[in-house]
């Protein structure tokens, strides 16, 4: 009899630990498709309102892409811990198999990406194309002076430039990134909510450590990566604090957005710097980041571990 029914929930596990690979799958590649096509679009617009280029250029689509690619594993991320959850699939296992999933299709997306770009020449980008130095652009009584031209697929975003807004002294702006430093909030560029912008300017900045991380070597773009999916697929527990899936994505949501502000965090030159006096320099600069990861993974899976033996004492009890 015993033997009968851990047939019957071992069955039961793999057939939702199947469910989750596709439903795991399905979403990375239909978020990724659709968040490719909306900044293509998105890209694309600006470009026609703002500077002429051309609607059919491969690079605008494969910035997108490369952009892209953080959003579609955050949300899938969060989106699989919460079916995992509903699903009732234990957690060791659906953190371990989140985990693996993320490195697979990200590494995969991410390289076949790079490969597109780099070994097709239809990609390459005319000169004719993108920003020229001296040109002024003008609309809603604000005009942008390019500094410098460049023929980057990102548009005017990379180039410095002087903004002269109605009745207030002239803005320079070497790269329009960043809080206080960005295109996105001037009249050229409509009225996106603030905290939007935050938030998308924070994953084109992931994105670009990935790429960074990827030029320093494909063992420290793994070693960056794997410690990032530990430290989401370790954050299963939020989808159970309540009894709410809704609440608890929410939560999740939320939790997510403070770690893509850790990465950002730590992508500052001063940041690593005092981390590496405060751990006597033992580790190398481009580790300390994968090791605030791990180490904040651990502590959240010690926590949940801890909470799961505190709730079976008490049933037991």
């Amino acid at each position: 009899m015993i033997n009968s029914h851990a047939k019957l929930y071992v069955g039961y596990v793999m057939k939702n630990l199947a469910r989750l690979v596709i439903f795991y799958s399905l979403s990375f590649v239909v978020l990724f498709i659709f968040m490719t096509l909306f900044r293509f679009l998105s890209a694309w617009i600006n470009a026609v309102r703002v500077i002429y280029q051309d609607p059919e250029q491969a690079g605008v689509l494969i910035a997108a892409a490369k952009t892209a690619l953080p959003v579609s594993l955050f949300l899938t991320i969060l989106l699989s811990l919460s079916y995992s959850v509903r699903r009732k699939i234990p957690a060791p296992l659906s953190i371990i198999l989140v985990f693996v999933l993320s490195g697979v299709f990200y590494t995969g997306f991410f390289m076949g990406i790079e490969r597109v770009e780099v070994y097709d020449p239809t990609l390459e980008i005319p000169d004719s194309l993108g920003g020229r130095a001296g040109l002024i652009l003008s609309q809603l009584d604000t005009d942008m002076i390019l500094l410098r031209g460049d023929n980057d697929s990102t548009g005017i975003v990379e180039f410095p430039r002087v903004i002269s807004f109605p009745e207030r002294p002239l803005v320079y702006q070497e790269v329009a990134l960043g809080p206080r430093n960005t295109v996105l909030s001037l009249p050229l560029e409509g009225k996106t909510p603030w905290f939007m912008q935050s938030i998308m300017i924070d994953f084109i900045l992931t994105g670009r450590e990935f790429e960074s991380r990827f030029d320093e070597g494909l063992l420290s773009f793994l070693l960056f990566g794997g410690a990032l999916f530990f430290l989401l697929a370790s954050l299963r527990f939020v989808m159970e604090l309540s009894s709410w899936p809704m609440a608890n994505l929410f939560l999740g949501a939320l939790c997510f957005r403070l770690i893509l502000s850790l990465v950002i965090f730590l992508r500052a030159a001063d940041v690593i710097d005092f981390l590496n006096t405060f751990a006597n320099g033992y580790f190398e600069q481009n580790l300390i980041a994968p090791i605030v990861f791990m180490i904040l993974g651990l502590l959240i899976l010690l926590y949940t571990f801890m909470v799961t033996m505190a709730r079976r004492r008490r049933s037991d009890g």
